[in-house]
């Protein structure tokens, strides 16, 4: 009888080189580029991104939650929580007991240890993840850390960080299908050189080029069934020397300490100096109209920001287009990293402000299979992005602060949007069980034939035998 064996090695050899190492679930990749306004895309200095943009689902911009900062930003669009509730108020808080400020760290992203970012809750559901930079990424939640995860470092080439993330998407046994990646620009340019001049719309391009290649690499890999979502976590403001506001003409700045950078800053009073220090910063305010001030308590409710302890006693926010007496220190290192020369017109990029004002605006448009193309959304929340994530990728998620509601019009619903690796593992069941059932077929023929040849060869013996006996 002839073996089978071979047959079946080459079935299976067209199922895996059919499937490949494909995750099952749903795949998603979420870009972020710090502090990229939303009508940047206004300037035509990115021709690509203003392509995918017009072409996938897309708002006009986001809503950003309060402070307008990096930090609690990102890990609000992670959690889906207000930074009054995930904790990471700001880029750094102090302890007024230890008297020491914590800055980027384990204990800064770890305010609530029940809440879990979006790539540690894809791990809980025996999926994986892949962080690339993303603020507070690479540490672990409740013991837990991405499959694969790079911490911040600006040295490594953006082409580098896509090539790495990429790769992981479609590694040989442990291929992830969620991948996050963090681009420090054009936030660092932005400060130091401000978002009018030359250099900072080659750096626009330049942005431009880098997701150009991100998706050229998609395509290569065949990466068809891959979500990708580019966002940004705020928006920027110009500011000059002379708009600069010094609380010392104020308060006496051996009466406090205060931490973060400006715009928001937060105002420790030392003991018994509460009282009067709020009085003469809330003088200053009203007379000036280039600031606000708050107690920690009267912090108003829409911004949920007030109910938490890492949150100053007095809290200040500078109006938008002024900065506090902070900014004069990294005025000097953007002289000496840039070789720049500063007079009372230069311009410098701040963030930081309410975020009611349009320039803190960040921007959001998404492409992929999960996405109705040309489906234009009204502008909605960054803590709607957590639920986003969730739908894309099948996860059953916690409550949060943020709602589906707003996006669910530019969704394809499941019954029409059977995801492609579906497609392809059935393509490859098909295309197997045929060759098989082919090669079955021959074999039963062939099969058959050698007994007929044989049945034959018998009675052709048998014949012989009886004529020679007769």
């Amino acid at each position: 009888m002839i073996s089978t064996a071979p047959f079946v090695s080459l079935f299976l050899f067209l199922l895996n080189a059919q499937a490949g190492p494909v995750t099952p679930h749903p795949k998603l990749l979420v870009v972020s580029y710090d502090a990229f306004r939303y009508n940047y895309f206004e300037r035509n200095f990115t021709p690509f991104m203003n392509q995918l943009k017009a072409e996938g689902t897309h708002a006009e911009y986001m809503m950003n939650i309060f402070v307008t900062k990096t930090f609690p930003n990102h890990h609000t669009m992670a959690t889906g929580l207000y930074a009054e509730t995930h904790g990471v108020v700001d880029n750094e808080f102090y302890d007024p007991i230890m008297r020491n400020v914590t800055k980027y760290s384990y204990k800064l992203y770890h305010y609530d240890n029940s809440i879990l970012p979006i790539w540690t809750v894809n791990e809980k559901n025996g999926r994986r993840s892949g962080t690339m930079m993303w603020p507070g990424s690479a540490f672990e939640y409740q013991g837990i850390s991405p499959t694969f995860a790079e911490s911040f470092n600006d040295t490594i080439p953006w082409k580098d960080r896509v090539d790495t993330l990429i790769s992981w998407f479609v590694h040989p046994t442990n291929p992830i299908n969620l991948g996050i990646l963090y681009i420090e620009e054009p936030d660092y340019h932005g400060h130091a050189l401000g978002i009018n001049s030359p250099e900072f719309n080659e750096i626009l391009k330049k942005l431009d080029n880098i997701t150009r290649y991100l998706h050229d690499e998609i395509d290569h890999y065949g990466l068809t069934d891959l979500n990708v979502i580019h966002l940004s976590d705020h928006g920027m403001a110009s500011v000059t020397m002379e708009r600069i506001i010094n609380l010392t003409n104020y308060i006496n700045a051996s009466d406090y300490t205060f931490v973060g950078t400006s715009p928001g800053l937060h105002i420790f009073p030392n003991p018994g100096k509460e009282e009067l220090i709020y009085q003469k910063l809330k003088f200053a305010a009203e007379q000036t109209n280039t600031f606000k001030v708050y107690k920690r308590e009267n912090i108003p409710k829409k911004y949920h920001y007030g109910n938490n302890t890492r949150i100053g006693p007095i809290f200040i926010i500078a109006e938008v287009g002024y900065a506090f007496q902070n900014l004069y220190d990294a005025i000097e290192y953007y002289k000496k990293k840039f070789n720049i020369t500063v007079n009372n017109q230069t311009e410098f990029g701040l963030h930081g402000y309410n975020n009611e004002a349009m320039e803190m605006h960040p921007f959001f448009f998404a492409n992929g299979p999960a996405f109705i193309p040309g489906c234009k959304l009204e502008p909605f929340n960054n803590t709607d992005l957590f639920p986003l994530f969730c739908k894309i990728l099948d996860l059953n998620c916690p409550m949060v602060n943020g709602t589906l509601s707003h996006i669910t019009k530019c969704l394809r619903t499941r019954s029409k949007d059977v995801s492609v690796s579906t497609y392809r593992v059935l393509f490859a069941v098909i295309i197997s069980t045929t060759v098989l059932l082919g090669i079955t077929i021959v074999v039963t023929i062939i099969y058959r034939k050698k007994r007929r040849l044989i049945h034959d060869y018998r009675r052709v013996l048998d014949e012989s035998e009886i004529q020679a006996l007769g």
